[in-house]
């Protein structure tokens, strides 16, 4: 087997909106906080290619996820279901899709990020060197909490990491599930937690490439306090908890005496609940309403930008009611599986996939985002935030109950085909 490592610095300029946080905030990096950038690892076996792509921003579109896989897989002889692409969710970093009222879309940084993409691609294919594949699965001291519920439950506690051990350095892959929030409304750019961990992985003299978990629900424990009020020396003390961690569990782990290279992908369509008119001028007005207070503009212009696109399209969704072409991808090194969905997943999916593929790494945020997928159990809260309003930011409707076990069935079917059962 061999491994090879490639990374590239994607910077925002002065010009780029910075995503999430809220509406129409306009909110621009005054200051690189951290370098942000593009991470790539790049794998093959016995002829088999594999590319797992990592990018320090917000998220990505399905569409524009697709555009760069299908570049990087002409470019470079793979197979596009043999390309991963990721993003660590970064709330103080750009985002590559129409989002909206959560920053502006920058078309000259799409196109520069996906340049370094390519660039990075190219040097983890050439770098490639022997490499022999250890990993680990390990429960930590969570730095996350379920912010739904406002406690320590449900979370998913494991770390999971692969290192990929080379003759001069090591590459960890590494896998855990916290949204990157914890520094709150600021005008500087920043990976947040995860590029802390990577810049102690460094210090050691070797590279790291983090992929975000299914973090739907999971915020950082600082905002358990005091939301947004996080410092840059909280995310140094999550940088360190997480290092020791990997340090600690990399003594424990266990090598892939067997690392066969395998991948599958399947598009699937995702039913979405169209409201009636009179519902969403409902809705509308219940929205003014309840910001009557707020000295934000934005949050009604917000409201009402929704409503003039829900009912210019509310035709067309009543006789397509689905969100179409949206990827499931699994992977497998040896007895180790990966599992990618493009969205802000409820962590309790990786939780009910364990029960059947306890050697698991879920990524969430991969290739693109539709959204929030919540649990079907969360749609019972009127007016919650990930099953109700967080739609209006992303395809204006709802997702309907049964997202949950459409997924959960989708993807455990593509687990047994990738193990050919």
């Amino acid at each position: 087997m061999k491994a090879g490592y490639g990374e590239r610095i994607v910077n925002p300029s002065s010009e780029v909106e910075l995503s999430g946080y809220g509406y129409y905030l306009e909110r621009k990096a005054k200051e690189i906080l951290d370098d942000l950038k593009v991470r790539v690892l790049g794998m093959e076996e016995k002829g088999e290619k594999l590319i797992l792509i990592s990018c320090d921003i917000l998220s990505l579109s399905t569409e524009f996820a697709d555009e760069i896989r299908r570049e990087i897989s002409e470019n470079e002889n793979i197979p596009i279901e043999n390309i991963l692409i990721s993003t660590i969710h970064t709330h103080t970093g750009p985002a590559g899709q129409n989002m909206r009222g959560c920053g502006e879309l920058n078309l000259e940084y799409c196109n520069q990020l996906k340049n370094k993409i390519g660039e990075a691609v190219e040097d983890a294919i050439k770098e490639q060197a022997e490499a022999e594949a250890f990993y680990f699965l390990e429960a930590i001291e969570p730095i996350g909490f379920n912010r739904r519920n406002g406690n320590f439950y449900p979370i998913d506690p494991l770390l999971k990491v692969i290192v990929f051990q080379r003759a001069n350095r090591k590459i960890y892959l590494f896998n855990y599930t916290c949204h990157p929030v914890t520094l709150g409304i600021i005008d500087r750019a920043s990976a947040c937690w995860p590029g802390r961990v990577v810049k102690e992985i460094e210090k050691g003299g070797n590279d790291g490439i983090f992929f975000q978990g299914f973090c739907g629900d999971i915020d950082p424990v600082t905002n358990l306090n005091r939301w947004g009020k996080g410092t840059e020396e909280d995310i140094d003390l999550y940088g360190k908890l997480v290092y020791g961690r990997i340090l600690k569990g990399e003594r424990y782990s266990k090598k892939i005496l067997h690392p066969v290279l395998k991948s599958a992908e399947k598009r699937i369509k995702l039913p979405l609940k169209v409201p009636g008119i009179e519902e969403i001028e409902k809705e509308t007005q219940d929205w003014i309403k309840s910001t009557e207070e707020s000295e934000n503009e934005g949050m009604k212009k917000f409201i009402l930008d929704w409503e003039k696109e829900a009912k210019e399209k509310r035709e067309y969704f009543l006789k397509n009611p689905y969100i179409d072409d949206v990827p499931i991808q699994v992977i497998s090194i040896g007895e180790l599986k990966m599992v990618g969905l493009p969205g802000e997943v409820f962590c309790e999916y990786d939780l009910n996939l364990r029960k059947k593929f306890p050697v698991l790494l879920t990524i969430g945020y991969a290739n693109g985002c539709v959204g929030y997928l919540p649990v079907e159990n969360a749609y019972k809260k009127e007016n919650d935030y990930a099953c109700y309003l967080a739609p209006k930011i992303f395809d204006l409707f709802p997702f309907r109950t049964e997202v949950e076990e459409i997924i959960l069935k989708e993807t455990t079917d593509l687990l047994f085909q990738i193990e050919g059962k």
